[in-house]
């Protein structure tokens, strides 16, 4: 037997840093996403021997001890995995091999550990016949990076990991969590996508300084002040987009990008300011970086005929067109009998 899930990223379109604490929890976050086909996989195989047989991040670690629990920090890119491993250790029967995999260069900013989380727990579901569903895998995905592993971070990446589509999501206050669909026409999601691109621009950051840093800054009166622009954006970025109004669609998103760089002065750089501006200058309404920033993947909102050749000038300075579509089914399991 081999149980196979797939859990997609997400861009992150207005109201990201709200879902982070203390701001959600002492306000009220509010973000609005959607879920990109752009996977991490998790392949289950199980087997007679008691050992463990993992691969993760194009490394290997083979014939491990079942031990009870596992610990981390010694082999930090398997914490994410002994982690969850550990939260159902007592109902696995037996040894087993375990793979995340991904299909593209990187998901720098787009939320990849959490649908890693989502994708692991979703196997282990399937294979332990726990029946949980998706806002329970979610929630169990978020306690796992943020409580158990230490890791800070917000609740979008594993909600949308889950559930898939565009959503309005809120976060509390307190410990609340609502998940909204938005029910667009085809036609509307048709020229959202005309209207969309998305770039890699490379660079290196770790998520949990950026995210330290926003919530470090969530005391200070002008970060705060921008927080509470970017959660009062997300209703004016909706009614907007139902209406197919994309200038002022992009210009809600250029604010929000501008309101983000407040919340967080290390969410840009000099390079992703000067991606930025090639981008603008070449007919983009606006756009942002999605996930915490510093580095990864830029995504605009462009007419039509001016697509190709913002895209073109992104690309002359070192810029990376990622293709990809929207994903409305959120984490999928198959088993494949040998």
């Amino acid at each position: 037997m081999k149980i196979v899930s797939q859990a997609p990223c997400r861009i992150g379109f207005i109201g990201g840093g709200t879902d982070v604490n203390p701001f959600a929890a002492e306000h009220g976050g509010k973000i609005f996403n959607l879920a990109i086909n752009l996977y991490t996989t998790a392949t289950l195989i199980p087997h007679k021997q008691k050992n463990v047989n993992l691969k993760a991040l194009g490394e290997e670690r083979l014939h491990l001890a079942f031990v009870k629990p596992l610990s981390y920090k010694k082999d930090p890119k398997f914490d994410l995995i002994r982690a969850i491993m550990n939260y159902f250790i007592k109902d696995i029967p037996s040894g087993f091999s375990l793979e995340i995999s991904t299909k593209v260069e990187s998901l720098l900013g787009l939320g990849g550990s959490g649908a890693a989380a989502v994708s692991i727990i979703a196997v282990f579901n399937y294979w332990l016949k726990k029946s949980m569903s998706p806002i329970e895998i979610a929630m169990l995905a978020f306690r796992m990076e943020t409580e158990e592993l230490g890791w800070p971070g917000g609740k979008q990446d594993q909600l949308a990991a889950a559930f898939g589509g565009m959503n309005l999501m809120t976060f509390g206050p307190h410990n609340g969590v609502g998940v909204i669909p938005l029910k667009l026409s085809s036609k509307t999601i048709g020229e959202l996508q005309k209207r969309m691109f998305m770039v890699f621009v490379g660079g290196h950051r770790h998520s949990k300084e950026q995210q330290k840093a926003l919530s470090k800054g969530m005391s200070d009166k002008d970060k705060l002040k921008a927080l509470f622009g970017l959660k009062q954006a997300v209703d004016d970025f909706i009614k907007a987009l139902e209406k197919e109004d994309w200038p002022t669609l992009g210009k809600i998103l250029h604010q929000g990008w501008e309101n983000k760089k407040k919340s967080n002065p290390i969410a840009s750089n000099q390079w992703i300011d000067e991606m930025y501006d090639i981008a603008r200058k070449n007919g983009a309404f606006g756009g942002k970086v999605s996930g915490s920033g510093g580095a990864g993947h830029m995504c605009f909102v462009i007419p039509p005929d001016k697509r190709q050749t913002a895209i073109d000038a992104m690309v002359d300075k070192g810029a990376k067109l990622v293709d990809f579509d929207f994903d409305f089914k959120g984490v999928t399991v198959q088993q494949y009998d040998n």
